[in-house]
């Protein structure tokens, strides 16, 4: 029985929600700590640097210690933050930005450009959009203590470039921390957010604790998306790994928690009728499955194609997505609906699938007939659900496959891996983008297939690089649109990932819970608040 299936075991708990030891400790009532806001995570924390892992639980984490030069509105409209203004020469290849006055880190310690500067040096060296910039960079120079001066050898938009929210951004350290390289994780909490971590005491499973930050100055205009005014209202922030769905129902039943982010579909249907909560549709997400190009025989295009005449959309959505509001079609590489999203240019298998096909193309590609290693994270319904659809599928196509069960965060780790498969390695995994994210070339990172330098899984494909370089350069509306209808077709050809279609997942949160987002990639947590009873 999967995630997505437990509705008897539901009513259950409904019936007996008085069972508040569950968890095995004993949580004080909402009332008594009102001051302390208390999360079921959406998924386990085991990386803590957010340029080692593009997984949206560091993010999460590094939202909350960390703040950036630039966020979005909520109409994605880059607006400064850390940064008190910008100034940009007319062919935009030159900005000048200066730092608002009196910000420190976490440990009273001035916000300088040094430390910006060495920040968006590690930025640069490991994240797709950075290593965009990079290639663009003629220097980067320090003016004083406050302002800092970009040039570039071709135009690009810097403010946005430093406004990103997925993959890996450019979040603010100190130099001493920023100066440890990208390949190595950190071992300094020292933040420039709107609260702190005590990263010495925590392990991974444990819960995360994170409390005020006394030495923040947010800013004073009004807030909107991430962008404007950061208030850390809780005085605490306590998140904490539920990897049993019906557990984490009872504590939610039971006044232990406050939100639950993304329930199995099944557990959030519980709490739709009662007036003590509110269930909201989180953010749209264009998912698919990633194979490992390193290792056979994903490494030629022939094993990569069969795996699209193995997937057919209507048959895994609903596994994984439940009701049929929450789920969609979708065939376009850059988001259905969406300004440069266009299913026409996809080329390959799409609907019913063809065993014999895929098997025939499975053998062209070399396929030996060993185990193809699937990484299976079991406590995140959707990718469990589709994952054991796909080894299904593999199946019936004649194949032989292991399914390597594990948490969310331990598959964070293991996906790092380019070993062969002999060596614990892997061959598959499920993977997506949020749809704002997945829009644009320059955003959706598992579009990048510069090999070694790629999101995991290590395309390599020097047509696709191409494009992406074009459309940054481009500057006409109708360049950028044939450059993205090329890269769309091109990536349909090489498939880097093959698409599963778009999905959104839902959001749990009690009524008296104030001023959360739920549907945006990075979930964050300042200008929360507890409605007063």
């Amino acid at each position: 029985m999967t995630k997505m299936s437990n509705s008897n075991t539901l009513q259950r708990i409904v019936r007996c929600a008085t069972i508040a030891p569950l968890l095995g400790v004993t949580l004080l009532a909402t009332t008594a700590m009102a001051d302390t806001l208390r999360v079921i995570s959406d998924q386990g924390l085991k990386t803590v640097d957010p340029m080692v892992t593009t997984a949206t639980s560091t993010l999460a984490h590094a939202s909350l210690i960390y703040d950036k030069l630039f966020e979005m509105d909520e109409k994605g409209v880059v607006r400064p933050a850390l940064a008190d203004k910008v100034e940009s020469s007319g062919d935009k290849k030159t900005y000048t930005i200066s730092l608002r006055g009196n910000l420190k880190f976490s440990d009273g310690t001035p916000i300088t450009t040094n430390d910006v500067i060495q920040s968006l040096r590690r930025w640069s060296s490991r994240a797709q959009i950075g290593q965009m910039l990079a290639a663009r960079l003629n220097q980067m120079t320090k003016v004083d203590d406050l302002t800092f001066r970009i040039e570039l050898k071709e135009p690009f938009d810097v403010p946005a470039a430093l406004a990103g929210t997925t993959g890996n951004p450019p979040f603010i350290m100190p130099a001493r921390v920023a100066s440890i390289p990208a390949t190595e994780t950190l071992t300094d909490g020292t933040g420039s957010g709107p609260y702190m971590f005590d990263l010495a005491k925590w392990q991974p499973g444990q819960t995360r604790v994170y409390v005020k930050n006394p030495y923040y100055v947010p800013r004073t205009d009004e807030p909107s998306g991430r962008a404007g005014k950061k208030e850390a209202v809780f005085d605490e922030i306590d998140m904490t790994d539920v990897p049993d769905p019906n557990t984490a129902t009872a504590a939610m039943l039971t006044d232990q928690y406050d939100i639950w982010l993304q329930p199995p579909m099944d557990n959030a249907l519980t709490f739709r009728d009662n007036p003590k909560f509110v269930v909201e549709n989180g953010i749209w997400y264009s998912n698919n499955v990633r194979p490992n190009v390193l290792n056979p025989p994903f490494d030629n295009v022939k094993g990569r194609e069969a795996l699209t005449y193995l997937i057919d959309q209507k048959e895994v959505l609903p596994l994984e997505a439940g009701d049929p509001k929450m789920w969609r079609e979708c065939y376009a590489i850059l988001t259905c609906g969406d300004h440069y999203g266009d299913e026409s240019a996809y080329t390959e298998h799409r609907g019913k699938p063809d065993y014999d096909k895929a098997k025939q193309l499975l053998a062209e590609a070399g396929y030996d007939g060993k185990p193809l290693v699937i990484l299976d994270p079991t406590d995140y319904a959707p990718y469990h659900s589709r994952m054991l659809y796909l080894a299904q599928q593999l199946r019936k196509a004649g194949a032989q496959v292991e399914l390597q069960s594990m948490d969310w965060a331990t598959l964070t780790s293991r996906r790092t891996s380019k070993d062969p498969v002999a060596k614990g390695g892997w061959n598959l995994m499920g993977s997506g983008m949020d749809a704002a994210a997945a829009s644009s070339p320059i955003t959706h990172l598992m579009l990048a297939s510069n090999c070694g330098d790629a999101w995991f899984g290590w395309p390599c494909d020097e047509e696709t690089e191409k494009l992406r370089a074009a459309f940054v350069s481009a500057t006409s509306e109708a360049d950028k649109k044939k450059i993205t209808f090329d890269l769309q077709k091109r990536t349909s050809e090489y498939l880097p990932f093959v698409l599963t279609g778009e999905s959104s997942q839902p959001l749990v949160r009690r009524a008296e819970i104030k001023g959360f987002a739920a549907d945006v990639a990075v979930f964050y947590f300042w200008n929360v608040r507890r409605a007063a009873n």
